[in-house]
């Protein structure tokens, strides 16, 4: 293997200038430092292939309303995230932009007000009738009975005389029995209207008057909600790559206002032959090196593999996740950069494997700490072996190097040994060593 005959080399030419620079140096006090050996398995062959840091979800951010940007509150390059949304209420988006709502407010004040209005009118009706107004029919339908009765003795009167003295002519009789019953019928009309006032609103009244009030009130909710659309927000947190407007621009409904990305987890993706995509499995341990970032080594899980091969290049995208750690000016990994991802695409080999936390990175190539003992004196001295790194399983990593199965290498400590320098070495727990890989995206560093 053409990768592994160049790994040994570099291995010895890095080992020999090392030992020289250890020559130099004063002798060194024995480290005590925790190592473990290298292990043989049967993995499947990996296979590197060049990707590209991509963000996991990436928006365009859109005015839903026509209107004035009165207000810009990003410029590229600004983290954005989720804010609390008060007492009660989910959290939402970080404000990116704010349009004028002068005619929107103004809407919704008359909006409140006839909700009030409507409010009132039902619970007017849900009261029933005032107690003076049942007073003021009780009057009146007292009035009217004492009428009725004066009328109906008017009649009796008026009637006697008619019949037996004939004192009283026709047309007075007559009179007199019209006045009785008109005083009859205004009576019945102060009952009925005594009635209604004890009996209140009718339920169809009652439910007509609450159906208004619904109605003005979704039409304050649907208002608030348009107002709402003025604000501009963000709908995960991330970063703006594209500022699409500025303070004073109109925009109307549809127009963009701000492309947001977000970096965490970030995405690798990576573009495989035919003859490899078959064997790649989601889920999958990924190995990642990125170019800009040489001091560390990240592992990723495949996450998804696109059913449909460019026709020309034929060739499947696959989709590679992994959290993307924080440096001082954000996140580690940006969106462009470039990547190289090794995936177990082949046939089972025999292939050492050592803890990632063993690599020591930052250098031209990957380096591994690997203990040699000297039987005569006693002395066990470490010394530094340039790998090529494989594939990932679990908290192990396949190697290629000047190593052998059983080897002792350094897992803790390496960062502070110097080549030569005399150990003291103390084996690392068994179940550390089979210890299952953390969570996707780990970052080794160097």
């Amino acid at each position: 293997m053409p990768h592994l005959r160049f790994a040994k080399l570099l291995s010895a030419a890095g080992v020999f200038v090392c030992l020289a620079v250890a020559q130099a140096q004063p002798s060194l006090q024995p480290a005590t430092v925790i190592v473990t050996p290298v292990v043989q398995k049967e993995v499947a062959a990996g296979q590197t292939f060049v990707g590209v840091v991509v963000p996991s979800r990436r928006s365009v951010i859109g005015s839903a309303v026509d209107g004035r940007v009165v207000s810009l509150f990003v410029n590229d390059g600004d983290p954005v995230g989720m804010v609390e949304g008060g007492e009660g209420k989910t959290p939402q988006g970080q404000p990116l932009a704010q349009l004028l709502t002068e005619t929107i407010s103004i809407e919704i004040a008359s909006a409140r007000a006839e909700m009030e209005l409507r409010k009132q009118e039902l619970a007017e009706m849900l009261a029933g009738s005032r107690p003076e107004e049942i007073a003021r029919t009780k009057a009146q339908l007292g009035a009217t009975k004492a009428l009725m009765e004066f009328a109906k003795s008017r009649l009796k009167r008026t009637k006697a005389l008619f019949e037996q003295a004939k004192t009283a002519s026709l047309e007075e009789y007559e009179g007199a029995l019209s006045a009785s019953l008109a005083a009859a019928q205004n009576h019945a009309a102060a009952q009925a209207a005594h009635d209604l006032v004890l009996a209140g609103p009718r339920k169809e009244q009652i439910e007509q008057a609450r159906a208004r009030f619904a109605v003005a009130s979704e039409d304050v909710r649907r208002l608030e909600s348009m107002r709402a659309k003025y604000t501009i927000r963000t709908r995960f947190e991330g970063y703006v790559v594209v500022k699409h407007v500025d303070e004073g621009a109109w925009v109307s409904r549809g127009d963009p206002v701000a492309e947001v990305v977000a970096l965490d987890p970030i995405e690798i993706d990576v573009t495989l032959p035919e003859r490899y995509v078959t064997h790649v499995r989601i889920g999958a341990s990924v190995n990642v090196r990125v170019d800009s970032v040489p001091n560390q080594t990240f592992t990723g899980t495949v996450a998804r593999i696109v059913p449909q091969a460019d026709l020309r290049s034929r060739t499947f995208p696959v989709k590679i996740r992994l959290a993307n750690p924080q440096s001082d000016d954000g996140h580690l990994l940006k969106a462009g950069m470039l990547a190289h991802a090794t995936l177990a695409v082949g046939p089972p080999i025999q292939a050492l494997l050592v803890p990632k936390d063993s690599l020591v990175l930052g250098g031209p190539q990957p380096v591994v700490m690997a203990v040699t003992t000297d039987e005569a004196k006693k002395q066990a001295t470490v010394r530094p072996v340039a790998v090529a790194l494989g594939i990932a399983q679990g908290s192990l990593i396949q190697v290629v190097g000047d190593l052998a199965a059983g080897q002792q290498v350094v897992v803790v400590g390496n960062e502070r040994v110097r080549p030569g320098q005399p150990i003291l070495p103390v084996a690392a727990a068994t179940e550390a060593r089979e210890a299952p890989s953390p969570s996707s995206g780990d970052a080794t560093k160097g």
